[in-house]
C-alpha cells in the first residue's frame, strides 16, 4: 500500500474548517454585541475578546496553508505565547461574590429592532459562545492525528477557558450570576472529609511524568 503524502486527515480538515468558520461568525456576533452594549465595561471586554479570537483565527489559517510540517511542541506553543496572549484577569486576585438573594428572573424583554439588548443578556449569549466553544475544541483536539493541529485545538479551548471567566466574572460582579454556598459547618465537614479520604487512599505522590 503506497504511503499518503497528505498532512491532515479527512476528519481533521473537516473539523479545522468548521472550527475557522465557528470562529469568523464569533467575531462577527461579539463585535456587534461590543457596539451595542452601553456598559463601558464589558464592551472593552468583549473588544479584547474579538482581538484574541482574530488573532488565534490567523493562526489556525497558517497552519493550513503551511507546507512544512513543524513541531508543535515548539513552534505551536511558541506561537501562543508571542501573539500577545489575551490578557484576562483568569489568574488574578479576583474575588468573586459568594451568596444567592432569592431575585425573581425578569421575563424577556420584547425589544424591536432600535434598542439595544441588555448588558445581562449581551453577556450571557458571550459567555454560552465560550462555554459552548472549550467543549466543541476540546472535543475536535482529541480526535486529532496531527500534533500541531491538535495543539493548535487545545489553545483554543483554553482561551474559550478564560474569555468564558472574564465574562462570568462581569456578571457576577453585576449580580447576575449569583453564586450559592453551603453552611460553613457543612462545607468544613465536606472538606475534611476530602481530606481523610485523600490521606487514607493516596499516602504519598509520585512526580507525573507529564508537564
Amino acid at each position: 500500500m503506497p504511503t499518503s503524502t497528505a498532512r491532515f486527515g479527512a476528519h481533521e480538515l473537516i473539523a479545522i474548517q468548521e472550527a475557522l468558520s465557528t470562529k469568523q461568525a464569533n467575531i462577527e456576533v461579539l463585535s456587534f454585541l461590543a457596539n451595542e452594549v452601553q456598559n463601558q465595561r464589558l464592551s472593552r471586554i468583549l473588544e479584547q475578546q474579538v482581538q484574541a479570537i482574530s488573532q488565534h483565527y490567523a493562526q489556525g489559517s497558517q497552519i493550513v496553508q503551511n507546507q512544512q510540517r513543524t513541531n508543535p511542541a515548539s513552534q505551536g506553543n511558541n506561537a501562543w505565547q508571542n501573539q500577545g496572549a489575551y490578557a484576562s484577569s483568569y489568574s488574578s486576585q479576583v474575588q468573586p461574590k459568594f451568596g444567592f438573594q432569592n431575585t425573581p428572573n425578569a421575563n424577556p424583554a420584547q425589544r424591536s429592532s432600535q434598542i439595544a439588548p441588555s448588558e445581562r443578556a449581551v453577556a450571557t449569549v458571550a459567555l454560552n459562545i465560550h462555554k459552548f466553544g472549550a467543549v466543541a475544541w476540546t472535543t475536535l483536539a482529541l480526535e486529532c492525528t496531527n500534533p500541531q493541529l491538535r495543539t493548535y485545538l487545545m489553545q483554543g479551548a483554553h482561551l474559550c477557558d478564560k474569555m468564558a471567566y472574564d465574562i462570568w466574572s462581569f456578571l457576577n460582579q453585576q449580580g447576575y450570576y449569583q453564586v450559592p454556598t453551603f453552611e460553613q459547618a457543612t462545607e468544613q465537614a465536606m472538606m475534611q472529609s476530602f481530606a481523610q479520604q485523600s490521606a487514607m487512599n493516596y499516602p504519598s505522590h509520585q512526580p507525573s511524568t507529564y508537564q
